[in-house]
Protein backbone atom coordinates (compact mmCIF):
# COMPACT_ATOMS: atom_id res chain seq x y z
CA UNK A 1 0.00 0.00 0.00
CA UNK A 2 1.28 3.62 -1.13
CA UNK A 3 0.65 6.94 0.76
CA UNK A 4 -0.28 10.38 -0.60
CA UNK A 5 0.59 12.99 2.38
CA UNK A 6 -0.69 16.80 1.59
CA UNK A 7 -1.05 19.39 3.29
CA UNK A 8 -1.93 22.95 2.06
CA UNK A 9 -0.79 26.68 2.82
CA UNK A 10 -2.87 29.44 2.46
CA UNK A 11 -2.84 33.50 2.77
CA UNK A 12 -5.77 35.96 2.60
CA UNK A 13 -7.00 37.45 -1.05
CA UNK A 14 -7.25 41.18 0.84
CA UNK A 15 -4.15 41.63 2.69
CA UNK A 16 -5.14 45.35 4.05
CA UNK A 17 -7.97 43.78 5.28
CA UNK A 18 -6.47 41.20 6.79
CA UNK A 19 -3.98 43.65 8.79
CA UNK A 20 -6.38 45.48 9.97
CA UNK A 21 -8.17 43.11 11.92
CA UNK A 22 -7.64 41.64 15.53
CA UNK A 23 -5.64 38.38 15.36
CA UNK A 24 -8.70 36.39 16.16
CA UNK A 25 -10.98 38.15 13.36
CA UNK A 26 -8.17 36.70 11.11
CA UNK A 27 -9.05 33.63 11.46
CA UNK A 28 -12.65 34.07 10.02
CA UNK A 29 -10.37 34.99 6.91
CA UNK A 30 -9.44 31.45 6.73
CA UNK A 31 -11.58 30.25 4.17
CA UNK A 32 -11.57 29.53 0.71
CA UNK A 33 -13.63 32.55 -0.18
CA UNK A 34 -11.48 35.61 1.61
CA UNK A 35 -7.90 32.90 1.11
CA UNK A 36 -6.16 31.49 -1.60
CA UNK A 37 -4.13 28.76 -1.81
CA UNK A 38 -0.27 29.57 -1.61
CA UNK A 39 1.51 26.27 -1.86
CA UNK A 40 0.72 22.66 -1.40
CA UNK A 41 3.18 19.72 -0.27
CA UNK A 42 3.14 16.69 -1.47
CA UNK A 43 4.59 13.44 -0.14
CA UNK A 44 4.58 9.93 -1.39
CA UNK A 45 5.58 7.54 1.26
CA UNK A 46 9.03 8.77 2.13
CA UNK A 47 9.71 10.32 -0.83
CA UNK A 48 11.56 13.48 -1.28
CA UNK A 49 8.54 16.00 -0.81
CA UNK A 50 6.85 17.92 -3.90
CA UNK A 51 6.01 21.20 -3.57
CA UNK A 52 3.35 22.75 -6.12
CA UNK A 53 3.93 26.09 -5.63
CA UNK A 54 3.16 29.27 -8.48
CA UNK A 55 2.58 32.56 -8.71
CA UNK A 56 -0.87 31.51 -10.35
CA UNK A 57 -3.12 29.26 -8.26
CA UNK A 58 -4.21 27.72 -10.73
CA UNK A 59 -1.01 26.91 -11.93
CA UNK A 60 -0.37 25.02 -8.47
CA UNK A 61 -3.77 23.73 -8.34
CA UNK A 62 -3.47 21.78 -11.51
CA UNK A 63 -0.32 20.42 -10.68
CA UNK A 64 -1.66 19.06 -7.11
CA UNK A 65 -4.82 17.34 -9.04
CA UNK A 66 -2.23 15.41 -11.80
CA UNK A 67 -0.10 14.43 -8.97
CA UNK A 68 -3.17 12.69 -7.38
CA UNK A 69 -4.39 11.72 -10.37
CA UNK A 70 -1.05 9.81 -11.14
CA UNK A 71 -0.98 8.55 -7.40
CA UNK A 72 -4.90 7.05 -7.99
CA UNK A 73 -4.29 5.24 -11.07
CA UNK A 74 -1.72 2.43 -9.44
CA UNK A 75 -3.22 -0.03 -6.58
CA UNK A 76 -6.75 0.53 -5.79
CA UNK A 77 -5.60 0.24 -1.55
CA UNK A 78 -3.34 3.69 -2.48
CA UNK A 79 -4.74 5.71 0.22
CA UNK A 80 -4.84 9.65 0.38
CA UNK A 81 -3.47 11.25 4.35
CA UNK A 82 -3.03 13.84 5.82
CA UNK A 83 -4.26 15.88 9.17
CA UNK A 84 -7.32 17.89 9.70
CA UNK A 85 -8.06 17.26 5.23
CA UNK A 86 -11.22 16.38 5.52
CA UNK A 87 -12.59 19.35 7.25
CA UNK A 88 -9.68 21.79 6.03
CA UNK A 89 -7.51 21.10 3.38
CA UNK A 90 -9.68 19.21 0.70
CA UNK A 91 -12.99 21.37 1.26
CA UNK A 92 -10.07 24.51 0.72
CA UNK A 93 -8.63 23.04 -2.46
CA UNK A 94 -11.81 21.77 -4.04
CA UNK A 95 -13.11 24.99 -3.54
CA UNK A 96 -10.45 26.89 -5.01
CA UNK A 97 -10.18 24.64 -8.05
CA UNK A 98 -13.95 25.36 -9.02
CA UNK A 99 -13.05 29.45 -8.25
CA UNK A 100 -10.27 28.99 -10.44
CA UNK A 101 -12.28 26.36 -13.15
CA UNK A 102 -9.51 23.76 -12.32
CA UNK A 103 -10.36 20.14 -12.98
CA UNK A 104 -9.92 17.89 -9.91
CA UNK A 105 -9.28 13.97 -9.46
CA UNK A 106 -12.43 12.97 -7.90
CA UNK A 107 -12.07 10.84 -4.80
CA UNK A 108 -14.21 9.31 -2.23
CA UNK A 109 -14.13 10.73 1.55
CA UNK A 110 -14.30 7.35 3.15
CA UNK A 111 -10.77 6.24 2.07
CA UNK A 112 -8.76 9.14 2.89
CA UNK A 113 -7.02 8.78 6.02
CA UNK A 114 -7.82 11.48 7.90
CA UNK A 115 -4.99 11.58 10.95
CA UNK A 116 -6.63 14.03 12.76
CA UNK A 117 -10.20 12.28 13.16
CA UNK A 118 -8.52 8.54 13.56
CA UNK A 119 -6.70 10.01 16.38
CA UNK A 120 -9.30 11.10 18.02
CA UNK A 121 -11.70 8.55 17.07
CA UNK A 122 -14.19 10.86 15.24
CA UNK A 123 -15.16 12.63 17.91
CA UNK A 124 -17.76 15.32 16.79
CA UNK A 125 -16.92 18.83 18.39
CA UNK A 126 -14.15 20.74 19.29
CA UNK A 127 -10.79 18.17 19.29
CA UNK A 128 -7.58 19.47 21.24
CA UNK A 129 -4.10 18.57 20.08
CA UNK A 130 -2.40 20.49 16.59
CA UNK A 131 -0.46 19.06 14.74
CA UNK A 132 2.66 20.02 15.53
CA UNK A 133 1.64 19.37 19.53
CA UNK A 134 1.18 15.98 18.93
CA UNK A 135 4.89 15.74 16.57
CA UNK A 136 6.51 16.92 19.52
CA UNK A 137 4.57 14.44 22.03
CA UNK A 138 6.07 11.43 19.87
CA UNK A 139 9.19 12.88 19.70
CA UNK A 140 9.70 14.92 16.68
CA UNK A 141 12.02 17.88 16.85
CA UNK A 142 9.67 21.60 15.86
CA UNK A 143 10.70 24.71 14.98
CA UNK A 144 8.35 26.93 16.72
CA UNK A 145 9.39 29.79 14.58
CA UNK A 146 7.03 29.26 12.03
CA UNK A 147 3.61 27.94 12.36
CA UNK A 148 0.09 28.42 10.22
CA UNK A 149 -0.76 32.10 11.77
CA UNK A 150 2.93 33.52 9.89
CA UNK A 151 2.40 31.95 6.37
CA UNK A 152 0.44 35.30 5.56
CA UNK A 153 3.12 37.46 6.48
CA UNK A 154 5.78 35.14 5.50
CA UNK A 155 4.61 34.89 2.11
CA UNK A 156 3.47 38.67 1.58
CA UNK A 157 7.65 39.28 2.46
CA UNK A 158 8.33 37.29 -0.49
CA UNK A 159 9.54 34.60 1.91
CA UNK A 160 8.10 31.23 -0.46
CA UNK A 161 11.21 29.72 0.62
CA UNK A 162 10.36 29.78 4.25
CA UNK A 163 6.71 28.12 3.87
CA UNK A 164 8.55 25.52 1.52
CA UNK A 165 10.36 24.59 4.58
CA UNK A 166 7.52 24.54 6.90
CA UNK A 167 5.39 22.58 4.89
CA UNK A 168 8.34 20.29 4.34
CA UNK A 169 8.31 19.57 8.13
CA UNK A 170 4.23 19.41 8.38
CA UNK A 171 4.84 16.60 5.60
CA UNK A 172 7.26 14.68 7.96
CA UNK A 173 4.70 15.35 10.61
CA UNK A 174 1.90 14.08 9.34
CA UNK A 175 3.68 10.72 7.79
CA UNK A 176 5.41 10.02 11.03
CA UNK A 177 1.85 10.72 13.25
CA UNK A 178 0.10 8.55 10.11
CA UNK A 179 3.30 6.06 10.97
CA UNK A 180 2.23 5.88 14.62
CA UNK A 181 -0.80 5.31 13.62
CA UNK A 182 -0.64 2.74 11.40
CA UNK A 183 1.91 0.73 13.87
CA UNK A 184 -0.79 0.94 16.45
CA UNK A 185 -3.92 0.20 13.81
CA UNK A 186 -5.61 2.95 15.11
CA UNK A 187 -5.88 4.42 11.19
CA UNK A 188 -7.91 1.49 10.89
CA UNK A 189 -10.95 3.21 12.34
CA UNK A 190 -13.92 3.81 10.65
CA UNK A 191 -16.88 6.16 11.36
CA UNK A 192 -19.46 3.84 9.41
Amino acid sequence: MNYFYFDVETCPINKEEYLSRTEEERKKLLNPIDSKIVAIGIQINEDVPVICQDASEKKLLEEFWTEMASFRKGDPSNKIVGFNVKDFDLPFVVTRSFINNVTIAPFVLKDIIDIRECISAFKWGPVRGKLKELGEMIGIDIDDEMDGSKVAETYWAGNIDKIIEYLKKDLEITAALHKRANELRIDQIQRW
